[in-house]
């Protein structure tokens, strides 16, 4: 499909359009999974996740040790993605300009000009993130919720769709500084890769014979193609009761007593964007329980603060929101409900839920324990009253 088409939404660019998104969401979506894991092996899942954060219109967080992928993965996803690209080497002396722009001084007009910085790309990788101090982090925090930024009072917007791949090393490592909460709660999703199994890693071995196989990928879409995605995926139907779901989910972990900081509004919104995506690559024109639960862990959890008790206990923020998705009450079809696509598939008992939130497990998740047990009470139909 050619880049240039931006005519007339009611003319033939549209009807174009219209074919293409039918088209990727058959098959664009297998092509998508097939590219990356040309690349990157072995990590097909974090593959997924990844890539339903971008047709979501979310950042991503790749947490995870030195050396197991996560700048691999990040140059990766912007390879396929098309449009520009810009790299940020976070380090300690790093300033907030370095990666907003800044006014210069040009001698031949005797004026300011405003320089362009790091952040004008369509994909911005911040390797190492955490490396850069808190002041220069914050100047992440315009351009990953508005799309712009502030230099010497003008506002300016960035290249759309705008999408920011950020790495980090665990909090621990040395040289590494605590990344503020406002920063954290503005990615979609944090991910980890954790090392490859032994069959895995000699897979790897065997394709980076030759040089990586990253200089032979070839984008799957173009900036203007990534948009239509991502609007398409809005259009995804979510039913008022699902959207109530999803509310209880973020409530029930502000008023859990292992918890501190519970799920903002924000991170409410990111569930229900990523929720569509899921739902619409798996070809459905609607959203279920079944989405919101797939896609639980890597969008809520990092935006837990545990209580120092909790903390000191062991507990982690995945078996809290594993506890919160267990026992909160679940929407579900009645029997005969009818939508577009595929069909939904039944509602999950609890402990069938709990095993699908731990569809995705981070390094540091493990299985929760002595959990105490609490009523979900009755179930909440489509079409029928909240209970």
């Amino acid at each position: 499909m050619s880049n240039d088409m931006k005519s007339s939404k009611d003319g033939p660019v549209a009807r174009d359009y219209d074919v293409w998104l039918a088209a990727f969401a058959e098959r664009g979506w297998t092509s998508f999974m097939e590219r990356l894991e040309q690349v990157v092996v072995g990590k097909r899942e974090v593959i997924r996740l990844a890539g339903l954060a971008m047709l979501s219109g979310g950042h991503i967080l790749l947490e995870d040790v030195p050396g197991v992928g996560k700048t691999l993965l990040a140059r990766t996803l912007a390879q396929v993605a098309g449009g520009s690209f810009r790299r940020i080497q976070m380090t300690p002396d790093m300033m907030p300009a370095d990666i907003t722009g800044s006014m210069m001084w040009e001698p031949s007009s005797g004026s300011l000009r405003y320089s362009e910085g790091a952040l004008h790309a369509n994909v911005v990788l911040a390797d190492e993130l955490n490396r850069a101090p808190a002041r220069t982090q914050s100047a992440l925090l315009e351009a990953m919720e508005e799309g712009t930024v502030t230099v010497d009072g003008v506002t300016r917007a960035l290249p759309q769709p705008f999408l920011i791949v950020a790495t980090q090393n665990p909090i621990a490592f040395e040289g590494t500084y605590r990344m503020p909460e406002a920063e954290m709660d503005r990615f979609a999703m944090r991910l980890s890769l954790g090392y490859p199994q032994a069959e895995q890693e000699a897979d790897m071995l065997l394709r980076q014979q030759e040089g990586t196989p990253l200089r032979r990928l070839k984008p799957l879409w173009s900036p203007e193609e990534w948009q239509l995605l991502i609007e398409r995926v809005r259009q995804v139907h979510l039913d008022v009761v699902l959207c109530r779901y999803m509310a209880d989910l973020a409530d029930a972990t502000r008023r859990h007593p292992a918890v501190k900081l519970g799920v903002s509004p924000r991170g409410t919104l990111a569930l229900m964007r990523v929720a569509q995506a899921h739902a619409w690559v798996e070809g459905r024109t609607y959203a279920v329980p079944e989405d919101v639960q797939a896609v639980a862990l890597p969008v809520l959890a990092h935006r837990l603060l545990l209580q120092r008790e909790a903390s000191l206990a062991g507990a982690t923020e995945e078996e809290v929101l594993a506890e919160v998705l267990l026992h909160t009450s679940v929407p579900g079809f009645p029997a005969g409900a009818k939508g577009a696509g595929r069909p939904a598939k039944p509602v999950r008992q609890p402990e069938e839920r709990g095993r699908a939130a731990s569809r995705y497990v981070s390094p540091r998740t493990r299985p929760v324990s002595g959990a105490p047990a609490r009523s979900a009470g009755s179930r909440i139909w489509f079409g029928g009253l909240f209970r």
